[in-house]
């Protein structure tokens, strides 16, 4: 049971994929997806990762998650170097740049949600009620990122495209798997410095990435408004998580 509340999860991402195939102007669906997806990163590190990070019972000191943040944003600057056709102009700030953004997403999610499908797990095996309500959390704001994913990779095969979304769908799987196979192995230090690890690529996406392409969108107020949005959808699933 706690593998298959962790894998429901996960498809959440799959949901949103589906939101983007079945409107008839995917442009506008992607400036908000974007917009969502950013104030619901943002809101998950105010809300959730910063916390948890930070409590008195994290067994990291300060100056060690504050050099896991740091290697979290250098792995995605380095993957940055290697992924070609982003530069981001206003020739291609809508194409280009959109695939660089989904990729970076992708890669940064399949680690977040490897470390929230531990955690789903590890709640559904001490209460089943708690680890619904961590899941129910983790959907919501899986479902922004299942929307940025598809329509930003709208440029590549569509094999390509189904291999990204398949892998982050069963990223929160893989980590429940994880999970239950070396649960008696892991230590809190390596959970807390792979959390700050995906919290510094968040803060990458979230502020060099997401921000200025949410700020050259025009008109802005309908990506500010889905910006709130999405910040607000997933500071209440924190909240209830």
């Amino acid at each position: 049971m706690a593998l298959l509340i962790t894998f429901l999860a996960g498809i959440s991402i799959l949901f949103g994929a589906f939101i983007i195939k079945t409107v008839k102007n995917p442009e506008i669906v992607e400036r908000i997806s974007i917009a969502l997806a950013l104030g619901s990163l943002l809101s998950l590190m105010i809300f959730d990762l910063l916390p948890d990070l930070f409590e008195e019972s994290n067994p990291l000191s300060w100056y060690w998650i504050l050099l896991f943040v740091l290697i979290g944003v250098g792995l995605l600057k380095i993957l940055d170097l290697f992924i070609p056709e982003h530069e981001d102009t206003d020739e291609n700030h809508d194409t280009e740049n959109a695939a660089h953004i989904g990729l970076i997403s992708a890669l940064a999610v399949i680690l977040h949600n490897i470390i929230e499908g531990m955690t789903v797990y590890s709640l559904s095996l001490s209460s089943r009620s708690q680890g619904v309500i961590f899941a129910i959390g983790i959907a919501l704001h899986n479902i922004p990122m299942g929307m940025l994913i598809d329509s930003t990779l709208e440029g590549h095969k569509k094999s390509a495209r189904l291999e990204i979304l398949s892998a982050v769908t069963l990223s929160t799987l893989i980590g429940g798997i994880l999970m239950a196979l070396v649960s008696g192995f892991l230590s809190e230090k390596l959970i807390s410095a792979l959390v700050s690890v995906a919290l510094g690529m968040i803060i990458y996406i979230v502020f060099l990435e997401l921000l200025p392409h949410v700020l050259k969108t025009k008109p802005i107020k309908n990506s500010l408004i889905a910006a709130i949005v999405g910040f607000l959808l997933v500071a209440v699933s924190c909240i209830l998580g």
